[in-house]
């Protein structure tokens, strides 16, 4: 595997446009291979507010969107939840995702999500390049997800994913658990851990899994900062860090940087990302973010949450 996307980078550097071609294999692959990991893509989804924070996001609470990051936050829910997450760019690549969240109380919280993507309709060819008919590569993904506090500064939380791959005329399925602690030592800071991608071989290879862990820190009411890091026994590993602040109560800039550390040379992969979010009412919010991989072309994300009923406490 890695010898293969070493020549299709190699082919596409040369041939400036042509880099376009490699993105189905970056995007359903995840953007993380190994010799050994398979079908990352059971890997969480992103909501705009935190993929514009550069996706430091393991160590920051976020109500129902929390199931895609650390399911320990689903603790901090106080109302019901709906959320609709919707990325495009990148060639022809279209992504829904729909997450559900319901506080229990002194039970914590209950998320569900269902996922799909697309990246359009692509020529297919046997092994000697002859084309074999036009072919629409898909996933599909269902998760729940529970968390609850251990004692007042301490939640942990599990998430079960269920997702399906179409690739051509083969088809994968996965079954996986992620697991996450999130520890609120001191007012306004957060300590997230996460192990994602516990489950099943595909194909006789591993998931893509590995330890997430971040923090995130709240200098004051309006301004809040984040780090994360992703620690896996193949060779990708990432750093990110995000910020954002409200310049008015209802409007909120942020910034992220991404760097990638791994065998494989992906520059594209690494730089700044950025968005905005708007309280449209004390109920909904609607987020944006704006996210530059270089030669590649940009993705635009784009997150509506709707909160409903009465705070339920804990």
């Amino acid at each position: 595997m890695r010898l293969i996307i070493r020549i299709m980078l190699s082919i596409t550097k040369k041939r400036g446009a042509g880099r376009l071609a490699v993105l189905p294999l970056l995007l359903l692959c995840g953007m993380a291979w190994s010799a050994d990991n398979s079908m990352p893509l059971t890997m969480e989804g992103g909501t705009a507010r935190a993929m514009a924070m550069g996706s430091a996001a393991v160590g920051l609470p976020q109500g129902s969107a929390s199931l895609l990051w650390n399911p320990a936050g689903l603790a901090d829910m106080q109302k019901m939840e709906v959320g609709l997450h919707h990325n495009s760019g990148l060639g022809d690549l279209i992504s829904e995702d729909f997450v559900m969240g319901v506080p229990l109380g002194a039970l914590g919280g209950f998320a569900v999500s269902m996922n799909y993507l697309t990246n359009g309709t692509f020529a297919g060819r046997n092994s000697v390049g002859a084309l074999t008919g036009d072919y629409t590569p898909a996933e599909f993904g269902i998760s729940a997800g529970w968390g609850s506090r251990l004692a007042s500064n301490l939640s942990a939380g599990a998430a079960l994913k269920l997702n399906y791959q179409n690739l051509s005329i083969n088809s994968y399925s996965a079954l996986a658990v992620d697991l996450g602690l999130l520890w609120n030592p001191c007012y306004r800071f957060s300590l997230g851990v996460t192990y994602s991608n516990l489950g099943t071989a595909v194909a006789g290879s591993l998931l893509d899994s590995g330890w997430r862990i971040g923090v995130s820190y709240g200098l004051n009411d309006s301004v809040i900062l984040a780090v994360s890091g992703e620690l896996k026994p193949s060779a990708y590993n990432r750093m990110q860090s995000g910020i954002e602040c409200f310049i008015t109560p209802g409007v909120a800039l942020r910034a992220g940087y991404v760097i990638n550390f791994q065998s494989i040379n992906f520059d594209s992969l690494n730089g700044l990302t950025a968005g905005l979010g708007l309280n449209i009412s004390k109920d909904m919010t609607v987020d944006y973010a704006y996210l530059p991989y270089g030669d590649l072309g940009v993705s635009h994300r784009l997150s509506a949450t709707w909160k409903f009923g009465e705070v339920v406490k804990r």
